[in-house]
């Protein structure tokens, strides 16, 4: 588990989102200012609702510090000052390298709830996890060329400057800018954008007939939602774009990362089971498979965890021939 304590919060807000009934609100890394601005402090995980006619504030706290050992009373002592000062109902502590000497009693004294997150060997899941890895077939797009046509209209000097300006350009190059974000992408990444909003282009391959070559004409017509390129006689709208290219599939082996449990740490009840698997890519982001046994349930919550990610593509109308 990454020691910037992230993912441990990640992990605990989904359970308890999972668990918590309809009306609870449940943020994390909220930070909290005075009134002259200054931040004076941050909660990790925060839940608050309501019961009845009560209100109930509920903070959690994470710890991830392998290097450090277990968390020590001092930890518990700063839990117990934010409970007072921010007015919290309810504090809970969750460390991942358990507690030291002496904090049970202590945190007890003070109505500190502990809970743990401990590592966890794949075959103890084996009641509900039943594989260890699974087969990623993922659809990849290779651009081989891209003709770029300005909107008509342009005048022949704009035209030639554009044409200038594509001649000096590399397939990694960054210079066409959707309207809608700004952010500048490659004819690659524009060409991926046509092909899923075609949205059928990969039906027929399969993983006997795993790859094609195909031609694309992308019509940019809408007024929200196409290229400009910047150029030295000023900016040019793009009103189609000619690609050729590769569709093919490829396959990636995706294993376990990580398995866990998420418990109680005085009753040592079982709250729930979690079963990461390593980042996989889809579109432009990279997301976390990951699968949550609830305890109580007995039911397994599948769930995509977004850990990165990169500019959005511009759109269009494609059309495939």
């Amino acid at each position: 588990m990454k020691s910037d304590g992230k993912q441990l919060e990640a992990l605990v807000s989904y359970i308890e989102k999972t668990l918590l009934p309809q009306g609870f609100d449940v943020k994390t890394n909220e930070r909290v200012y005075n009134d002259e601005g200054v931040q004076i402090a941050e909660f990790d995980v925060e839940v608050r609702g309501k019961v009845g006619s009560t209100r109930i504030a509920w903070l959690i706290e994470c710890r991830d510090r392998p290097s450090q050992g277990p968390a020590p009373g001092s930890w518990i002592e700063q839990l117990v000052g934010r409970r007072i000062r921010f007015g919290f109902n309810k504090v809970t502590a969750v460390s991942t390298t358990g507690f030291a000497e002496g904090v049970f009693d202590f945190a007890h004294k003070e109505g500190i709830e502990l809970r743990e997150v401990k590592s966890l060997e794949p075959e103890e899941l084996t009641k509900w996890l039943a594989m260890g890895q699974f087969v990623f077939v993922r659809h990849v797009t290779k651009l081989e060329h891209a003709t770029i046509i300005a909107q008509e209209g342009e005048t022949e000097e704009r035209r030639v400057a554009l044409e200038n300006l594509m001649s000096t350009l590399s397939q990694e190059s960054q210079f066409l800018k959707p309207i809608k974000t700004g952010e500048l992408v490659t004819a690659s990444q524009a060409f991926l954008g046509a092909v899923s909003g075609v949205g059928t282009l990969f039906d027929d391959l399969s993983l006997d007939n795993p790859s094609k070559k195909i031609r694309l004409h992308a019509q940019y017509s809408d007024d929200d939602d196409h290229f400009v390129v910047e150029t030295a006689v000023g900016p040019i709208r793009i009103s189609d774009i000619l690609f050729i290219g590769e569709l093919y599939h490829q396959e990636t082996l995706i294993p376990l990362s990580r398995t866990a449990e998420y418990r109680e740490v005085t009753t040592g009840e079982v709250i729930s089971q979690v079963a990461s698997f390593a980042p996989l890519p889809i579109n432009q982001d990279m997301f976390s498979l990951e699968m949550h046994h609830l305890a109580e349930s007995g039911e397994t919550h599948v769930t995509l965890r977004k850990v990165a990610g990169e500019v959005q593509l511009g759109g269009g109308t494609p059309s495939a021939r």
